[in-house]
Order: structure tokens, then sequence, then C-alpha cells
């Protein structure tokens, strides 16, 4: 784990990078998002992710996220790269400091099953893929991922 001093002086001098993975239903036309209780994005429903570790590969990234974030165990081979994505906000977890995250994301079907939140998202839900109000990140993700899984 990366010292918070540290951390903050990363996110106010460099990108960071990040892996999400997009969850599709198998007929593709739901995403399951989560609704996000921290910042950037928080109290949003966006797709799930988080920093990628050094010396970590980005599948192994993505497995563990889902593991973490959705208690799903994930094979590599279910998971399919669907694109990288330039992030910027104007919050982060530091008051003061943008959020800049260049994120690398995949996209994996699964069935409609309910899934409990964890402690990063007060709600699940699933959404159709062309819900305009879906945040345009997100949006970008799906557009990505439908490509991918041509």
């Amino acid at each position: 784990m990366v010292p918070l001093e540290l951390y903050r002086a990363a996110m106010e001098n460099m990108p960071l990078v990040t892996v999400d993975v997009l969850f599709l239903n198998p007929d593709k036309s739901k995403v399951l998002l989560g609704k996000r209780t921290n910042e950037p994005y928080a109290g949003e429903f966006y797709s799930f992710g988080g920093r990628f570790f050094k010396n970590e590969n980005f599948l192994e990234a993505a497995c563990r996220i889902a593991k973490q974030e959705l208690a799903l165990s994930i094979p590599p081979t279910a998971l399919t790269f669907a694109g990288v994505l330039n992030e910027i906000n104007d919050s982060s977890i530091f008051e003061g400091v943008n959020y800049h995250a260049v994120d690398v994301y995949f996209v994996c079907t699964i069935a409609d099953e309910s899934m409990k939140p964890d402690s990063q998202h007060s709600e699940i839900r699933w959404f159709s893929v062309s819900d305009p109000t879906l945040h345009p990140n997100v949006k970008a993700r799906i557009e990505g991922a439908l490509k991918a899984l041509k």
C-alpha cells in the first residue's frame, strides 16, 4: 500500500494508471454499474475499477478488481481487452488535487445475478447500454466494449 502523502504527491504530478472492468449481460443489452461512495465520481453510477499495482499484469488487475468489488471470481480468459481511456476529473480523494488517470479497460459478460456492493459502492444496478443518463466515460467504455466483442 502506498502511503497517503506519497499517493497525493503522485496525483499532483502525474496521471495514475488504472484498470476497469465493464460487465455486460449475455445479450450485451445491459451494463452493471456501482454507485460510488468516494471521489472521483462520488454519487454516480460508474464502472468497476481501481489502481494498477506495480509488477501486476493487466489481466491480473482486472481479476483482482472483480473479486474485490463484486466478489466475482473471473478467469482471465473471460476478459476481453476493450480499450484505453484518458480520464480527467476536477475532484479526487484529495481536496485541491484533480484526478487524471490512464485507464485500461476490459469487458466481461456475466449472467444477471444479484451482487452485494463493497464499501466503495452504495448500490449496484443494471442499466441499458443505451441509457442517455450514463456518465460520458461509461458510455465511451460501452462503445469500446461492444466493438471489442464483435
